[in-house]
């Protein structure tokens, strides 16, 4: 079998299809990646074949702007069953962002698969490559999930999104759900979505990883990760990234603090306290077994490690799809949240003190969810069914 990947340049979104590629590989099949040319090395570097197909997209400028531009912040309904943005059209500059990207790769891309003939197409639900390559070719097109579907909603708008593009090839309608979506995320965590689903468990990707040596020694008191993913820093938004109020309201308790963090962010942390035990990048699928608790953003691959490592989340959303995010897995008793603009120190350090303190009916909730987690099919087992 023959399986065409699409994805747009964002490393985030591409690392979660990583295993699925791997496991494809490994069970025979073939598999290229279309991707845009100067995202071409990431991909070569995670094991896969990349196509760099269509024009340059510098998407990390394109994105600073758009969501500089926004006027999305956020706020406490979000809270309320956690009500998809796309309801609201939030979010509708980014998915156009993505429209573009997909619109830049469709001529190289169609040209390169009449000819290799794939079986199937593959693609993360912002790679709107995939649906149009899959409607023009007449494949099925699964759309690959990590967390959360923030575009669970994605039809409410897909003809304002997709449709220009879509008439310019000549394909006619297109459905941004592609055929059915590879679904990672337990059940009871997930958003509905009007779609056939395919359960594979989670298996995190964040790049090649060492395990440092002061990880292998157990830690003599509770600890404590703090991360903030990497959206914050690619995307210039410094009054989203908390971590640095985080790590000052944990300081001088008993706790022992890792905080995972890119090198650029470093500095924003000044001298960090005395129970922080490392400050810097950090392998997130490592570190989180020894953890008692996480605090972080509110990203889906952040969330999604802490579920399959069974670790009580405590969440400081800002942007619409973390917030999304927050909301579900509060929903689920194995996470709290407390919005970014609400998160003044005092606020914070209070906020915290819940958290900490109820830190078992939180585990018990994380085990409830990892217990789902390990009951899904491996990501092998579903490539068997799929070929």
């Amino acid at each position: 079998m023959r399986v065409l990947f699409a994805t747009w340049p964002w490393r985030n979104h591409f690392n979660p299809m990583v295993p699925l590629g791997w496991a494809l590989r490994a069970a025979g099949h073939e598999v290229v990646v279309a991707c845009h040319p100067s995202f071409a090395r990431t991909i070569t570097q995670a094991g896969l074949p990349a196509l760099p197909v269509g024009a340059e997209v510098d998407l990390d400028e394109v994105l600073r702007t758009a969501v500089r531009s926004s006027t999305w912040r956020p706020r406490p309904e979000g809270r309320s069953d956690a009500e998809n943005p796309l309801k609201r059209r939030k979010g509708l500059t980014v998915l156009r962002v993505a429209a573009a990207s997909a619109d830049a790769m469709a001529d190289d891309a169609l040209r390169f698969a009449r000819r290799w003939r794939p079986d199937l197409v593959v693609f993360e639900p912002m790679g709107f490559l995939g649906p149009l390559l899959g409607a023009a070719l007449g494949v099925p097109a699964l759309r690959q999930l990590w967390t959360i579907d923030f575009l669970a909603d994605i039809r409410l708008v897909q003809e304002e999104i997709l449709g220009p593009v879509a008439e310019r090839l000549g394909i006619g309608a297109v459905d941004a759900l592609g055929t059915a979506s590879i679904d990672p995320c337990p059940p009871r965590m997930q958003a509905p979505y009007d779609n056939r689903r395919i359960p594979a468990r989670y298996v995190p990707y964040n790049g090649p990883a060492v395990e440092p040596a002061w990880l292998r020694e157990p830690p003599h008191r509770p600890r404590i990760c703090v991360t903030w993913g990497t959206s914050a820093a690619g995307l210039d938004l410094g009054e989203a990234f908390l971590a640095p109020d985080v790590v000052r309201a944990l300081a001088g308790r008993e706790v022992e603090v890792v905080v995972a963090v890119v090198s650029a962010q470093r500095e924003l942390f000044g001298t960090p306290p005395a129970n922080v035990v490392h400050l810097g990048p950090l392998p997130l699928d490592l570190v989180l077994p020894t953890c008692d608790a996480l605090i972080h953003q509110g990203g889906g691959g952040t969330l999604m490690t802490a579920m399959k490592n069974a670790v009580p989340q405590f969440a400081i959303p800002y942007l619409p799809d973390a917030t999304f995010n927050a909301g579900y897995v509060e929903g689920t008793g194995a996470g709290r949240t407390l919005f970014g603009g609400e998160a003044s120190q005092q606020r914070l350090a209070a906020e915290l003190d819940t958290f900490l303190s109820n830190l078992d009916r939180y585990q018990a909730a994380a085990d409830r969810l990892h217990a789902e987690h390990l009951a899904l099919p491996s990501v092998a087992e579903m490539v068997g069914c799929l070929g």
